[in-house]
């Protein structure tokens, strides 16, 4: 049976409205193809300045209802505004506030919910067995906040190998701060200073020395300020490999200030990452 638009958009307004915190990894996974799109972009453009991509705050409105073609419901979901209108599956769509299905079309219906803002009301107009019934609506709009994406073209990763095969260190993903882990940045790559904008760094093959300073935010962090708080990570580098690092915070720990026990840089992800290009 072939699906309306209506219902194909229900399902991926279900899809959407999944909360946020609840798809942390993916979230990380697209600022880096994001950022991936800008570098590209911008070289692809000769630009060499920075490169800023963004989306708006949008919002959806998820009705809650699967309709056929042909005016018919074929479903409704629990906990739906739908539900909530006691609109039920074999009812027959007739009217949309004031727009007429049979004239208007199933499109049309669906540009119009779509389009109401949130905490508006609607009436819609059914019919069931020999009745004709006209149920109103409150719109729940599910709000996807705007985000935006500045990269600075110059933070394209640094290449550190001959030439060769390659792997990655990276602090350019967020880390999840649920599980005590922080952002970090680079200080030295086997006693070389590094630059701490650049968040990238491709290397050979082979056991490397990274040394890193935390970026913890928890208040209760207690630093000393005679000690520098940069830390060494030792990484077994393999070939098409990116190791994500970040400061783990040790929260036992974090008001003593001998030896800094209070954070420790780690490998927090691991990911198998073709090594090419800039």
């Amino acid at each position: 049976m072939k699906l309306s638009a209506l219902g194909l958009s229900t399902l991926l307004l279900s899809l959407l409205s999944t909360p946020l915190n609840a798809a942390t990894q993916e979230d990380q996974l697209a600022r880096e193809h994001a950022r991936a799109a800008a570098i590209a972009a911008a070289k692809s453009q000769g630009k060499a300045a920075t490169v800023t991509m963004e989306e708006p705050t949008r919002s959806y409105f998820d009705w809650g209802a699967v309709v056929h073609p042909n005016g018919e419901v074929l479903s409704v979901r629990n906990d739906s505004v739908a539900a909530e209108m006691e609109l039920q599956a074999g009812d027959r769509l007739l009217q949309v506030d004031d727009i007429d299905f049979s004239g208007a079309g199933l499109d049309t219906i669906v540009s119009h919910l779509q389009g109401l803002e949130h905490d508006s009301t609607f009436n819609v107009t059914v019919a069931r067995d020999t009745q004709t019934l006209t149920l109103g609506g409150r719109v729940k709009a599910t709000v996807i906040p705007g985000w935006r994406l500045e990269v600075d073209v110059a933070q394209a990763q640094v290449d550190k190998t001959d030439d060769g095969s390659c792997g990655r260190v990276s602090v350019f993903v967020t880390p999840p701060e649920a599980r005590d882990l922080f952002p970090a940045y680079f200080v030295k790559i086997d006693d070389d200073n590094v630059l701490r904008r650049r968040s990238i760094y491709k290397l050979d093959p082979g056991v490397h020395v990274i040394e890193l300073h935390e970026l913890i935010t928890d208040p209760w962090v207690r630093r000393s300020s005679s000690m520098s708080n940069a830390k060494q990570l030792e990484i077994d580098v393999k070939a098409d490999t990116t190791y994500y690092i970040a400061a783990k915070f040790n929260r036992n720990k974090r008001l003593s200030t001998v030896r800094e026990e209070y954070w420790e840089p780690v490998v927090w992800r691991e990911v198998e990452q073709k090594c090419e290009g800039d």
